[in-house]
């Protein structure tokens, strides 16, 4: 499905009559070229200066666009940081939302890793005020605004994701290896398990791009896909970025500040193996994206970050024994890559 067609002038007409002391001739559309997403995003400008709004045009070819708005309202109300939104025209898909900056925490993945580090930990406390939200504290109706949570199924569709989009593609191994792996006791296992435990909520996409850097604080962004998860999965997301490099250290240094961060709260429980198997899953997540958007959606640039996320896939699966019989799979075919 594709966006709604309005052309640049009337979507400053109508930024124009619902903000009428943001009139003027000079103000004008700056479009925010990143992410694989159906959304576009423009920033909007007056005297080539940004007025601290972005307007968002969306589609409902995927069912979690809309869950945006009832999403920022939940984590508003539970001190989360996240974008306000000044309106939003369902009907013609359009919201004028907070403009928080272009600083994210991809922006500074060259800085000193004390800077770094940091930066991550304050993403990370943050993170844990999120992931102390529970699904029973919500009311019905709001729990059904938003996106259904976690369970065996939805890990086996990430799972398939994997072998339909990046295994069929990228995979140097024949097809009956593909099919034996995808039938294989680990991987059912591993959603069963995960599938069983229990959920707070989470981001669900929870990486470097969507960590908006200011003065008071990391915020986030694009959490349209908000729901009950495992905390872990927002973790590895993190600490796992395909966007981003860590050294193993690195990483170790901040899963132990997340597991500190969480350690009086009541009922958390967690295991560096924990975070391993949502690891797994998320980068398997990740690939199968990557694979979508290269030969699907018709966005070849995303086969860059296919190495970097075999890479950590790879060292996963090599250091927690976690689904094993993927590692095979992760040959991947070089004329793919070009």
């Amino acid at each position: 499905m594709t966006v709604p067609e309005f052309t640049p002038a009337e979507l400053l007409d109508l930024t124009s009559q619902l903000f009428p002391l943001l009139a003027g001739p000079d103000m004008e559309l700056s479009p925010i070229l990143k992410g694989g997403s159906d959304r576009r995003y423009y920033r909007l400008r007056q005297h080539g200066r940004p007025l601290q709004m972005i307007l968002v045009r969306y589609t409902d070819a995927r069912a979690d666009n809309a869950c945006f708005f009832p999403a920022t309202e939940i984590l508003m109300a539970h001190g989360v940081k996240v974008p306000r939104v000044f309106h939003h025209d369902a009907g013609r898909k359009l919201a004028w939302i907070e403009d928080l900056g272009a600083l994210d925490l991809w922006a500074v993945q060259e800085s000193p890793w004390p800077e770094r580090r940091r930066l991550y930990v304050r993403t990370l406390e943050e993170a844990a005020r999120l992931h102390r939200m529970r699904p029973e504290d919500l009311p019905a109706d709001s729990l059904a605004r938003l996106m259904s949570g976690f369970t065996e199924d939805l890990y086996l569709w990430e799972q398939n994701y994997f072998f339909d989009n990046f295994a069929a593609h990228f995979s140097a191994v024949m097809p009956a290896e593909v099919t034996a792996v995808r039938a294989s006791e680990a991987l059912a296992s591993l959603r069963r398990e995960l599938g069983a435990l229990p959920r707070t909520f989470i981001h669900r996409d929870f990486q470097s791009q969507n960590v908006i850097l200011r003065e008071d604080g990391p915020y986030f962004i694009d959490y349209q896909g908000l729901r009950p998860g495992r905390p872990e999965y927002d973790v590895a997301s993190l600490l796992y970025d395909p966007y981003v490099a860590f050294t193993p250290g690195q990483r170790d240094e901040l899963w132990a500040e997340y597991k500190a961060l969480r350690a009086g709260d009541p009922g958390w429980e967690t295991s560096d193996h924990r975070l391993a198997q949502c690891a797994v899953q998320r980068l398997m997540q990740a690939l199968g994206a990557y694979g979508n958007l290269a030969f699907n959606l018709g966005r070849p640039e995303f086969r860059e970050h296919v190495p970097r996320a075999v890479e950590n896939l790879t060292h996963v699966i090599n250091h927690s024994g976690v689904a094993t019989e993927l590692l095979p799979l992760l040959n991947v075919r070089p004329d793919v890559l070009k």
